[in-house]
């Protein structure tokens, strides 16, 4: 695309975040936030609040590229968070940190950059819808965007056990993640999580309407 194009974009983005800034400022931080994924789609799965105050994780693919399907694939926030945690704390209180255990995982920083890029890629099918950017335009930096995060994907790094479980391991796992908790340090808590898990993915609930179906959760743990 032309540096004019681009520049008017990054314009009415920037608008745009300023705009909604103060609306968000005091939202919720969702504990599973960049470890879950949509069996369905392959997509990323975000915390949103909906209407009625349920708080859920739903399939980024709510509005498709193309004017494909949309997925609605969601799973309520406080089942699922309640079931990763007992899944973690069970981990952290066997888990034995000795010496120079490690795991592969993505960078703190690069995760922020692939949800950025996800919202980003949100943010392109708005202006593409409401016609602000032409479909050859809106293809053209989705796809830069879309080959960005597969690059940072791509990408792990080492980081040591003993930084980020410090303090974390042992017996008295659960008393000290419910202290975190009670004090509001959920990035730490996540952390954590995105330390011993490298995705946790989402599939399809076959259970009544009203009752969680713990059989869709699939934890996919790192090597440590």
């Amino acid at each position: 695309i032309s540096p004019v194009m681009f520049a008017e974009v990054q314009e009415r983005r920037a608008f745009r975040s300023a705009v909604t800034r103060d609306q968000y400022a005091h939202r919720r931080f969702y504990l599973l936030r960049g470890l879950l994924w949509c069996t369905k789609c392959g997509m990323r799965m975000s915390g949103r609040t909906e209407q009625g105050g349920r708080l859920n994780y739903v399939c980024t693919n709510f509005r498709p590229a193309g004017g494909g399907q949309t997925c609605y694939r969601r799973a309520g926030a406080a089942s699922l968070e309640a079931f990763v945690k007992d899944a973690a704390i069970d981990l952290l209180e066997r888990i034995n940190v000795t010496g120079a255990e490690s795991a592969t995982v993505l960078s703190d920083e690069d995760n922020a950059a692939i949800d950025a890029d996800q919202a980003e890629l949100a943010e392109l099918k708005a202006m593409w819808d409401a016609r602000e950017i032409n479909t050859s335009e809106y293809r053209q930096m989705r796809k830069t965007i879309e080959d960005r995060i597969k690059k940072i994907e791509a990408k792990t790094i080492i980081r040591p056990a003993a930084e980020v479980l410090k303090g974390m391991t042992g017996p008295d796992a659960r008393e000290t993640w419910d202290a975190h908790e009670e004090t509001g340090n959920l990035e730490r808590l996540n952390a954590v999580l995105r330390f011993l898990f490298a995705a946790i993915r989402i599939g399809e609930s076959h259970a009544p309407a009203g009752r969680f179906d713990y059989s869709r959760i699939e934890i996919e743990q790192n090597k440590i």
